[in-house]
């Protein structure tokens, strides 16, 4: 599975939805969740044979594992990257303009030299 873009995140995910929620690596605040329908919908049936569940539970983490990487994009969006320790923070623990380079900075990284 990929890794995720922050240090911390929840997957709150179940077979109708997926469900990805990032928390900033600074503040630990979690942004909002990211929810993407699976492309495959499987109809309910009281009996499966054992090929049918495992067609299923192979379709199924596929699909799980393009809406993850698709999630991990789209936080990407919603996060700055601290030029000083590399960490994924919010909007909130964004500090601009404190290096000589004008770059960004966290709020723990800002009193750094």
């Amino acid at each position: 599975m990929l890794r995720s873009v922050t240090k911390r995140f929840a997957d709150n995910s179940s077979l109708g939805r997926f469900e990805f929620e990032f928390y900033c690596d600074c503040c630990g605040k979690p942004l909002p969740p990211i929810v993407i329908q699976p492309q495959n919908r499987f109809k309910k049936k009281l009996w499966l044979s054992r090929d049918e569940r495992e067609a299923r539970a192979i379709i199924y983490a596929n699909d799980h594992s393009k809406a993850y990487e698709r999630a991990n994009n789209e936080v990407r969006h919603e996060l700055n990257r601290c030029e000083i320790c590399g960490e994924m923070v919010c909007e909130e623990c964004t500090v601009y303009g404190v290096l000589e380079s004008g770059g960004v900075c966290c709020k723990r990284g800002a009193g750094k030299p």
